[in-house]
């Protein structure tokens, strides 16, 4: 349990982290779009071409960026809740098998709205590169992370039923 603990606590600090991200992002957006001319920041791509705030390139990778972060945040708030479930010893529910599915599926259209917008982005006629360091190496393990935790859905699922048979046997 004390190895539960510590992962639910560097959920909670990284899920607390992740919302205060996500909490000021909005407004820098919003800014980039009505008044670029304060925002407090340069823009350039990786090739080292400025781009202009107001730019339709860099709005789209704002935004959309936006949205991806937004799901990779509900994925860790439905494994936060996962990880109280599991200190309560709440284990074969519902609930549970519930949250690990919809965390999976929440990965997963991160890592589609991320790799679009590169490549949509690649299309324009300034290309702008989307890179994101999430302490993965790749957006293929990401998306694995993703599947994995639908087909630990799955077997909690299947878990479950074997449980309920067990239970009408005795």
């Amino acid at each position: 349990m004390r190895r539960l603990s510590t992962l639910k606590t560097i959920v909670d600090i990284l899920f607390v982290l992740a919302m205060i991200g996500l909490i000021f992002l909005l407004p820098l957006i919003l800014m980039l779009i009505i008044i670029p001319e304060q925002v407090p920041f340069k823009w350039s791509t990786p090739e080292g071409v400025d781009l202009e705030p107001k730019s339709p390139e860099l709005i789209i990778c704002m935004f959309s960026s936006y949205i991806g972060f937004a799901f990779f945040v509900y994925a860790l708030y439905l494994f936060r809740k996962t990880l109280e479930l599991f200190k309560k010893k709440i284990f074969f529910d519902d609930r549970v098998i519930k949250n690990f599915d919809q965390t999976g599926k929440a990965i997963i259209i991160a890592v589609m709205i991320f790799f679009a917008t590169a490549i949509l982005l690649r299309f324009t006629s300034n290309p702008v590169s989307l890179e994101l360091d999430f302490g993965l190496n790749s957006s293929l393990m990401t998306a694995g992370l993703g599947l994995f935790f639908i087909v630990l859905s799955d077997v909690f699922a299947m878990a479950k039923r074997h449980k309920e048979d067990n239970d009408l046997t005795v």
